[in-house]
């Protein structure tokens, strides 16, 4: 899969969840379990962030800095091991349904995370 298009679907579900992280921050937190309305609002903020750089990188007319990419794997990356360790450890994701809707996002974030550094040139 291309980069730029790889760079899109990282932008659009960073924008989605961002945007509901925000709509209704406290749904989010009762689903997850026991996490801080203010960590799911700032959460949101910064996937909202993340989602427009994303968008740009993907945008530009040049191709996307190797820098650029890795920041986004390595943010994506950093997603995955949160997940698992709040669930190993049963901090604020404790429900059965937010652990599992938190490991499939898991997954298809660290999914992104890989198809990103595999489309980098090498």
């Amino acid at each position: 899969m291309p980069l730029a298009t790889v760079l899109r679907l990282n932008a659009i579900s960073c924008l989605g969840f961002g945007l509901i992280f925000l709509a209704a921050p406290w749904n989010v937190a009762a689903f997850l379990g026991t996490a801080p309305v203010w960590l799911i609002v700032s959460l949101g903020v910064g996937l909202i962030g993340n989602g427009v750089l994303l968008w740009l990188s993907a945008r530009e007319a040049r191709a996307p800095k190797r820098a650029e990419v890795l920041f986004f794997c390595l943010g994506d990356l950093g997603w995955v091991v949160m997940t698992l360790a709040l669930i190993l450890t049963g901090l604020w994701i404790t429900t059965p349904a937010g652990q599992g809707v938190a490991l499939i996002v898991a997954l298809v974030v660290g999914a992104m995370g890989w198809m990103q550094w595999q489309a980098l040139p090498r």
